[in-house]
């Protein structure tokens, strides 16, 4: 895996998105679409690893279009790499989240387990390690203080390109790598 053809995720769950759940509206199917384009964008920058932290929303929906995406173009060598933070990650889902869980995990090219139990700090740690092994995120962020905004944080701090999607209105700001160095001469 070479970090300058890396891209992870990060991003809200479902319960902060205005349709919540629902999967079928069209708010999400929008949503999704931005989300697809800006992978379709990543193709074009020679990206062909893709990281997921397999958490409920934009996490399970990138790795599900990734996914989608190494079916329809199998000659491009596309690679879904899932990053846990801890074994039990899905145990308490509904059934039907655990189920496309377990399905994205038999079709990943690989998995990194952060951890076999739960701590406080494992999702921070899944994201940094998603973060420092990747050139490029894209993340699924309105601004809200929590674990997506110290993710784009982070990233931005360690020189990624940042590519956000605001669920809110679906503006788009690009956030090119390494901003304001400076070239010692």
């Amino acid at each position: 895996m070479s970090k300058n053809t890396t891209c992870c995720f990060t991003g809200h769950r479902p319960h902060k998105f205005t349709f919540g759940y629902d999967e079928e509206s069209e708010e999400c199917i929008l949503l999704k679409s931005k989300l697809f384009q800006q992978i379709l964008e990543m193709r074009k920058k020679g990206v062909t690893t893709f990281l997921t932290g397999m958490a409920m929303g934009v996490d399970i929906w990138a790795a599900e279009l990734i996914l989608g995406l190494k079916a329809e173009r199998p000659e491009e060598n596309i690679c879904l790499i899932a990053v846990i933070p801890h074994e039990g990650q899905a145990n308490r889902w509904s059934a039907e989240y655990r189920e496309r869980y377990f399905n994205i995990l038999s079709k990943v090219d690989d998995d990194v387990m952060i951890g076999l139990r739960y701590t406080k700090s494992c999702m921070f740690e899944r994201n940094r390690y998603m973060v420092d092994h990747s050139a490029h995120l894209i993340a699924v962020y309105n601004g809200e203080p929590g674990g997506t905004q110290y993710t784009v944080d982070y990233a931005m701090k360690k020189g990624l390109d940042v590519v956000i999607i605001n669920p809110d209105d679906m503006a788009i700001t690009k956030k090119p790598r390494f901003r304001g160095l400076t070239l010692l001469k």
